[in-house]
């Protein structure tokens, strides 16, 4: 007992000076979305932000691991993923309602027209996902949204779109995964979008539209909480991009692959450009064809 005794007096001591010293120590700044917005809006300064479209979809099956690997290695700063929800709750990544078009689910439950929200995740787990693209991929799975993030954000930031599926079980994931700030949320649907925001506000929004970017429009896209505007290209004129930039949004544009798009961006003055061949956006902004500011 002699020689404890001095041991736990020094315990005990050290503990008092921690607890004096702790207050002291400045605390973690708490991040939210103005944070992730900010330095997306910096980094956007040289030259628009790749956002690989469902992975790196052109060669690889989309929605997949593979793909979403394949886009970070070529360097694509946002990796874009589309997530439904199974019968049983889980967060799938899967860009149709259906299972007909990128599974082999005729073939492994017969009939068509088999819907995601109507299977539970240990269904979809038989499914292949790959071998429609190329027989190369055969074997690769429908992965949870789960799976999907600890892939990306190591390295780049997820754009999850969502296509179905409660918004309070999303924010549920993300904070398990801590994640609630380094993520970006999409949706067509503003009323979901909305809801999220009531729910997580520390949450990036981004919202999605293919309609003519009125003023009315733009009014209404507030009540979401979007800091990004994700639009269809065929509806955007260099005024409507300035209008959008003017009211303090960053934008983004969907879906172009061709160089002579790719090339106009920049100039068009978009923030962010989703594409289904990121490593060639990535080569041409490298190369310096498409940056800001560019003479020829």
């Amino acid at each position: 007992m002699s020689s404890f005794a001095p041991r736990w007096s020094l315990v005990v001591f050290a503990a008092s000076c921690l607890a004096v010293l702790l207050p002291r120590i400045p605390p973690r700044p708490r991040e939210d979305p103005a944070d992730l917005i900010a330095s997306l809006r910096e980094r956007a300064k040289p030259a628009p932000l790749v956002v690989a479209h469902r992975g790196a979809s052109e060669g690889f099956p989309e929605n997949t691991l593979p793909a979403f690997a394949e886009a970070v290695r070529v360097g694509a700063e946002l990796v874009e993923l589309d997530f439904h929800q199974t019968k049983d709750g889980v967060l799938v990544c899967l860009h149709d309602a259906t299972l007909d078009r990128t599974t082999d689910a005729r073939v492994v439950f017969g009939g068509e027209r088999l819907a995601v929200a109507e299977r539970n995740a240990e269904d979809l787990a038989r499914l292949d996902a790959g071998r429609w693209k190329h027989a190369r991929f055969a074997g690769t799975r429908i992965p949870t949204l789960a799976e999907a993030l600890d892939v990306i954000q190591p390295r780049a930031t997820t754009m999850i779109e969502h296509k179905a599926g409660r918004a309070e079980d999303l924010v549920e994931l993300l904070r398990s995964k801590r994640l609630v700030e380094r993520v970006l949320v999409q949706s067509f649907d503003w009323d979901w979008l909305a809801t999220l925001h009531a729910l997580e506000p520390r949450i990036a929004i981004a919202a999605l539209s293919g309609d003519p970017p009125s003023d009315a429009r733009l009014d209404e896209v507030r009540r979401t909480g979007a800091a990004i505007l994700h639009w269809d290209h065929r509806r955007l004129r260099v005024e409507d991009v300035a209008r959008m930039r003017e009211r303090g949004f960053l934008v983004c544009t969907y879906t172009i692959d061709a160089d002579v798009a790719l090339l106009g961006a920049p100039a068009l003055g978009l923030d962010l450009v989703t594409t289904n061949v990121p490593a060639r956006l990535v080569a041409l902004i490298a190369g310096g064809q498409c940056r800001r500011g560019r003479t020829n």
